[in-house]
């Protein structure tokens, strides 16, 4: 499933595309002119939803599963009324990142999660 949304650092449309992997949920954030993908991380679905169904203070941060390709990754997850600010990132100080809608995530998560 995709998102439409918009990078908070640089104003460029982006899409997020939620997948479903092996071992959890797989996010990719892509440039909607172009469809360069930006990033890449993988998080269990269960820290997922409650970062976003339960949101602390300041947002919730999470190590991304292991990929075969690419540095390890983190994301952060941050619920600001309606919207989401997430940003994958690496060690390496590469980084991507996009604000959606609450309920196009919860509702991409849900579809995503409910398909297997």
């Amino acid at each position: 499933m995709k998102i439409y949304g918009v990078s908070q650092s640089t104003g460029v449309e982006r899409l997020l595309k939620i997948e479903r992997g092996i071992d959890g949920i797989v996010l990719t954030v892509i440039d909607h002119v172009g469809e360069k993908e930006r990033g890449r991380v993988i998080v269990l679905a269960e820290n997922l939803l409650a970062a976003i169904m339960e949101p602390p203070e300041g947002g919730s941060i999470m190590d991304g599963l292991p990929q075969p390709h690419g540095s390890p990754m983190r994301l952060h997850v941050e619920v600001r009324r309606n919207e989401v600010l997430l940003r994958a990132y690496a060690h390496t100080g590469e980084s991507a990142d996009v604000a959606v809608g609450l309920d196009d995530l919860q509702d991409g998560l849900e579809g995503v999660i409910n398909r297997g």
